[in-house]
């Protein structure tokens, strides 16, 4: 089992700088296990040499195929820590396994938020499944971004989003197998250029406050995962 324990002061830091790192998040024997189930796409050529992702949305139709990446979404453990950063009851937005390959690019400064807008808070996690620096895509944040708002999309339609680039973007530190950064959905964030000979694989994940409601219906999220009916 992890040894990772969120702390308040991680909660607070959350909502005052948008973000926190989450050591030992999970355990060598579950990132082993989420790569192995996740093999043949990490290694599937990629044709423009950019960032790529395989999603979970509905464990339905995700179990069968991705049975470890599902065991850890819908584990006590971690429900119970997004129910603790949001404040109740939790629903997946998504789940990806998110792949840079070698020497290939990663994405712009942008905010989740700037693709489907939500409102209310929402968390974004980003667990690193090999050794992540700066040399193979590691990735930037810029503190307190998520008080300015969701941001304008400065690509045009049918690309990925893009903001303007913030004048306070940090890297983020070294990241071991297993650890984590969490940071809030419009805290704006990017990763740069995989320079080595090997892809770059990590899983980032995506969780709603239950009350949380789509902008343009101003619906409740209920076509997502009930995280905390698992628990």
């Amino acid at each position: 089992m992890s040894q990772f324990v969120l702390t308040e002061d991680m909660v607070e830091q959350f909502y005052r700088e948008g973000y926190f790192y989450a050591p030992g998040f999970l355990t060598k024997d579950q990132v082993d296990q989420i790569n192995q189930e996740n093999t043949e796409f990490a290694n599937r050529h990629s044709e423009d040499g950019q960032w790529k992702s395989n999603a979970i949305i509905h464990f339905d139709k995700s179990r069968e195929s991705f049975p470890q990446t599902v065991s850890f979404l819908t584990s006590k453990r971690i429900i119970e820590c997004f129910e603790q950063i949001l404040g109740g009851d939790v629903k997946l937005w998504m789940g990806m396994y998110a792949v840079v390959p070698p020497h290939g690019e990663g994405l712009a400064w942008h905010q989740d938020n700037m693709y489907t807008h939500i409102l209310g808070h929402m968390l974004n996690g980003f667990i690193a499944l090999d050794t992540i620096t700066q040399e193979n895509a590691g990735l930037w944040l810029a503190p307190r971004s998520h008080r300015l708002g969701r941001q304008a999309n400065l690509n045009e339609p049918g690309k990925h989003r893009r903001a303007a680039e913030p004048d306070n973007g940090i890297p983020c530190q070294p990241m071991a197998p297993g650890d984590a950064v969490i940071f809030h959905r419009e805290t704006l964030h990017h990763s740069k250029t995989n320079h080595t000979n090997l892809p770059r694989r990590a899983y980032a994940f995506q969780v709603a406050s239950a009350v949380c409601r789509y902008a343009e219906t101003g619906k409740l999220l209920t076509d997502r995962e009930d995280l905390s009916s698992y628990k």
